[in-house]
């Protein structure tokens, strides 16, 4: 086995491990939102234990972007000046630091044969994946990850809000590519628990896939559709509620009180996702799906 550290691009260090055996590619990013660092921290203990023998590599070669948003992660903020997780795809003349860290980002989502996107939440609340683009392949893959949720539709849900709000991640880049591709939530940002769980996760993929030996427990997951999406519009205006993820909600249930007075009510029975009491105006809010 080799291993090759890439020179820094534009801040963005990539460590890729290859054996002397064909097998899959298999790619990791971590901090693609430069304050979600349980991926980081799990990628960086994975790579020791791979320097230290702990974890014998038998096949195929395996890449890891601890560090996707160099900037914004030593600034402990989600971006500088884009979020990356919605500009993720090549463009000619990049006009900020996240669109030069997609350019790098998106050759080597290219080169894999699948790829795992590790992200946490600000709300507190259990691990899920996003299934993006569910196949017989990606909802194999997700029942080894561990996770017992799944949500879809946020390819869908952005294309029925249209232009004001459009959306290039990292799982829309690898569909696109024909690369099997999945985000993890792992949890709360600051809960040791993320950490774990994205750790888990890296190890899981690896044995899935027959890069290290082992085996993997195939689970099953509760699917959730996303439905609506909410966006903060001023400054005044609050979350009803301390929402945690995945809380249900009753129809006209208050979701959110304007600064004007007026309430948005949930529009059917639902469950709250990804509740985010500290969005900036403009950002999104909350989402709401069914199950």
């Amino acid at each position: 086995m080799s291993e090759r550290r890439k020179p820094a691009k534009n801040g963005v260090a990539v460590v890729e491990f290859r054996t002397s055996k064909p097998g899959p590619a298999l790619l990791f990013l971590g901090a693609i939102h430069g304050d979600e660092i349980c991926g980081t921290r799990a990628m960086r203990r994975i790579i020791e234990e791979i320097r230290a023998g702990k974890i014998t590599l038998q096949k195929g070669n395996v890449t890891f972007v601890p560090v996707c948003n160099p900037l914004a992660h030593a600034r402990n903020v989600r971006f500088v000046k884009e979020n990356l997780n919605r500009i993720f795809r090549p463009t000619k003349n990049p006009r900020s630091p996240e669109a030069r860290f997609a350019n790098i980002l998106c050759r080597l989502v290219d080169r894999c044969d699948a790829m795992i996107d590790l992200h946490s939440i600000t709300a507190r609340g259990d691990a899920f994946i996003y299934l993006d683009y569910p196949s017989r392949k990606t909802r194999a893959l997700a029942r080894i990850l561990g996770p017992k949720t799944a949500i879809l539709g946020w390819p869908q849900l952005y294309k029925k809000l249209g232009r004001a709000h459009p959306s290039f991640d990292t799982t829309t880049w690898a569909a696109k590519r024909g690369k099997d591709g999945l985000l993890m939530e792992c949890g709360q940002h600051e809960a040791p628990a993320s950490v774990t769980a994205a750790h888990n996760a890296i190890l899981n993929t690896l044995r899935y896939y027959g890069i290290i030996k082992g085996a993997v427990k195939h689970r099953r997951f509760t699917e959730i559709k996303m439905c609506a999406a909410f966006f903060r519009q001023r400054a005044g205006d609050r979350l009803a509620k301390n929402w945690k993820h995945l809380d249900r909600v009753k129809k006209s249930d208050n979701l959110i009180l304007n600064a004007d007075g007026s309430v948005i009510k949930a529009p059917y029975d639902a469950f709250v996702i990804m509740p985010k009491s500290t969005a900036r105006v403009g950002d999104d809010w909350l989402y709401l799906g069914k199950s």
